[in-house]
């Protein structure tokens, strides 16, 4: 699952930052992960940097992460932790 968020991002958003940190194992046993298994990929946290999110709000920004992963939101990530940036805004 990791990979597969990775490369569509890649593509999707050809960002200059990207990270995909798989958390699953700090919600093992709760919602979205009742199995317990640490390596479950249900819950991730992003980084993402791209001027694809110029001009456009934050809102508006996950929304486009949302609908490039929509796929994986269906079938198993059950939390995605977004943290989206533009280069101008790292750069300040």
């Amino acid at each position: 699952m990791a990979a597969a968020i990775q490369r569509k991002l890649e593509t999707a958003l050809k960002p200059s930052l990207l990270k995909v940190t798989d958390e699953s194992h700090l919600h093992a046993g709760h919602s979205g992960n009742p199995s317990g298994d640490p390596n479950a990929e249900t819950h991730f946290r992003v980084e993402v940097v791209s001027e694809a999110f110029a001009g456009k709000p934050l809102v508006q920004r996950h929304r486009l992460v949302y609908g490039v992963l929509a796929e994986e939101l269906n079938t198993g990530v059950h939390a995605l932790a977004l943290k989206t940036k533009t280069p101008a805004e790292i750069a300040q």
